[in-house]
């Protein structure tokens, strides 16, 4: 027989209390779950596509450099030999039309550099990359709230 006044048992009763909130717990951690897989795969998909249009700014880039080759060398050519003539004229010395020679080749150095770095920005995924730190950061922000 049971002991307990009104037949209840001592020990459901400190199981019942337990049981909604654990399942409450549990389905917290299923939606925590869903949705860090839903952001996943928004990374991946975004991941992906950001990596299309960067192949495809790779595939550009390198067209683009050898279609420009041979005129560019032809046109900087007779452009750098122009401005060495006329710093040969200007300062009558062969070593001033050389200089000249050699500075129009090194700013056309720095200008290429320049546009190399900036064509290799969109080769490192940078939209992809801010969205994966700004859903860490969130995990994180989240842990540390639900301690």
């Amino acid at each position: 027989m049971n002991d307990t006044p009104g037949g209840a048992n001592p020990q459901s009763a400190d199981v019942a209390p337990n049981q909604p909130a654990d399942l409450d717990e549990l389905r917290a951690w299923l939606d925590w779950l869903r949705e860090a897989s839903d952001a996943g795969g928004a990374v991946l998909k975004l991941a992906l596509l950001e990596l299309r249009l960067a192949l495809g700014d790779g595939r550009r880039l390198v067209l683009l450099g050898l279609l420009m080759l041979p005129v560019v060398m032809l046109a900087w050519f007779s452009f750098s030999v122009l401005l060495a003539w006329l710093a040969y004229q200007y300062g009558q010395s062969v070593t001033f039309g050389l200089c000249a020679f050699l500075a129009a080749q090194l700013v056309a150095l720095g200008a290429m550099w320049q546009l190399r770095l900036k064509y290799r920005k969109s080769l490192s995924l940078p939209a992809t990359r801010r969205h994966l730190n700004a859903f860490v950061e969130g995990a994180r922000h989240g842990a540390q709230e639900a301690e």
